[in-house]
């Protein structure tokens, strides 16, 4: 993409998202994604085709995310107030633009993400959610959650990831580091949080579905480091669904926001 250099801006934009009705984040031909949708109604909003967008992260199917962020250089006279209302107006009503702000040429929403925090829910009480059950996994039966936060600490630090990442993952490298995995709870739900640098395709999703094997005694917490030597996917536990993972915060030390409130909850 050609931009004269004195004119492009780049807008970095900060994004939310209910993924039950996408395939995805990542653009594809024939399916509507969030990517997909964002880049029509910026096609719309600029009047052209030149223009480049980055994601930070790609969702899979079914996915939410309060904390997606994304970039987006142009070389248009559009504000950054045109871009939270013109997209908000343009995508679907499950894709919301929170925040937008101009940043340095040089930001990359993926390549300067520092780290991500994601939220895994899971509904454990005796009857189904009328209302959330579109955003979590029900699970019958009591969870040891003591058992499933030892289970967690096993995965804390830099390890080899191979049996928690989905077959067709095609990540160059499955060295990553976990940082925090907490488990919150109260009466009738259950959280686990998973943050670290970077991570491989299902990889929350398969410590997910770990933890509740080992929640309801199906696993024992100290085979996690055996899971993680075996470098086999069969001897980690099951996918969890998509519909309970939440990608919460993506993390920009050297590019942090700005102190000032956020444009969407301007009325105009």
């Amino acid at each position: 993409m050609k931009f004269s250099q004195g004119s492009m801006k780049n807008i970095r934009l900060h994004i939310a998202y209910h993924g039950a009705d996408f395939h995805g984040w990542q653009r594809q031909p024939d399916c509507s994604t969030v990517e997909g949708e964002i880049r029509k109604a910026i096609e719309q909003l600029l009047d052209t085709e030149e223009y480049s967008f980055q994601g930070a992260s790609r969702t899979d199917a079914g996915v939410h995310a309060k904390g997606q962020v994304a970039n987006l250089k142009h070389a248009t006279n559009r504000t950054v107030w045109d871009f939270v209302r013109g997209l908000n107006a343009m995508t679907p009503k499950a894709i919301r633009i929170n925040h937008a702000e101009e940043i340095d040429l040089d930001f990359n929403a993926r390549h300067h993400s520092a780290g991500k925090r994601y939220r895994y829910r899971i509904f454990r009480h005796r009857f189904p959610d009328p209302l959330q059950g579109h955003l979590q996994w029900e699970v019958k039966g009591r969870l040891d959650v003591e058992a499933m936060q030892v289970a967690g600490h096993f995965l804390v630090g830099e390890h080899d990831f191979s049996a928690f990442r989905a077959s067709d993952c095609q990540a160059r490298t499955t060295q990553r580091e976990i940082n925090k995995v907490n488990i919150i709870t109260n009466e009738a739900y259950l959280e686990i949080v998973v943050q670290g640098n970077a991570f491989l395709k299902n990889m929350v999703r398969i410590i997910a579905g770990t933890l509740v094997e080992v929640g309801l005694g199906q696993k024992e917490a100290a085979a996690i480091p055996k899971i993680l030597l075996s470098k086999t996917r069969a001897k980690a536990g099951r996918t969890a669904p998509a519909r309970g993972l939440l990608l919460d915060e993506i993390f920009y030390p050297d590019y942090p926001w700005k102190n000032e409130p956020s444009l969407y909850s301007r009325h105009k």
